[in-house]
Formats: structure tokens, sequence, C-alpha cells
């Protein structure tokens, strides 16, 4: 793919799922004033600063949106080094990361936590843009996994003609 239309797809996608996880944010904290049990022992809207990165780990606010320009800055090299390589897949599943990341980031530098509300049985509790970070980094490991076995077994059958 052309990196033109890679970040092309990625700022929509990006600016569509930053602002459904800010919107989402937002109502939360202006219209839930307790939690709320929608299934009991399951799930629950609660209103948490978390001020870790990850599970409320590491609160140093300042480290954590410096560890999170640090992770954007080596996927935009990523994106960059495999251009060509790039199936639109891969530009969705990066995309999901990024957006999650730049609407906690915006959460950080605003808010000076990040604003959880999702609270499934015994997870910690977390947001829509938590949800779009890990469901990104799982299909991204997958489809890279995948694409990882097919150049292997390309590889391994030129090598058999060869011989």
């Amino acid at each position: 793919m052309k990196l033109k239309s890679i970040f092309k797809i990625m700022i929509l996608i990006c600016l569509i799922l930053v602002i459904i996880d800010q919107i989402s944010k937002i109502l939360v904290n202006n219209l839930i004033s307790e939690d709320i049990t929608i299934v009991p022992e399951i799930l629950t809207i609660t209103k948490v600063e978390n001020e870790g990165i990850a599970f409320g780990l590491n609160k140093q606010n300042l480290g954590n949106i410096g560890i999170c320009l640090i992770v954007l800055v080596l996927i935009f090299n990523f994106i960059i080094n495999q251009k060509d390589k790039m199936t639109k897949s891969m530009v969705i599943f990066l995309s999901l990361i990024i957006s999650g990341g730049v609407s906690n980031v915006i959460d950080r530098m605003f808010r000076g936590a990040v604003f959880d509300f999702i609270k499934i049985g015994a997870f910690p509790v977390f947001n829509f843009a938590d949800i779009c970070i890990v469901v990104g980094w799982l299909l991204f490991l997958i489809g890279f996994l995948k694409d990882t076995a097919i150049d292997i077994k390309t590889i391994s059958a030129k090598k058999g003609k060869t011989k």
C-alpha cells in the first residue's frame, strides 16, 4: 500500500474511534452519579480515574504519556518501513492501537488520569480505548504470525525446489 493511503485510512479510523471513546467518557462522567449494575457480578458501569498505564500499574502520569508516545513512534516507524507489506487489515489493527493510545493520552493530558468505567467480573475497570488497544494488538499479532507463517512456507518451498 502507498503510505498516503495508509495514513488516510488511519486518520479516518482514529478520528472516529477517539471521538467515540471521548464521548463515552463524557457521557458516563456527566450522566452517572453512582455505579450501575447491568448484569449482577458480571457487568457494572463505574467511575474510576486510572493514573496507571495498564490496570493501575506505574502511576507516573508524565512517564506514562512518554511511554505511550514512544509506542506510537515505534508503530509509525513500523508502518513506514513495512508500507509495501501492509494490508488493509493490518492498517485497521494498528489504527485500533493508535486510537486507543491517543485517546488515553488525551485523558492524561487534560484530566490528569485515564477515565475508566467498564467493569467486567474480576477484571480491572477499563474503557473503550483500552478495548481498542487490546483488540488491535491481538489482531495485529495474529495477522503478523499468519503472514510470517505464510512467508516461512514460501521460503521453505522455494528452498525445496532449488535442491
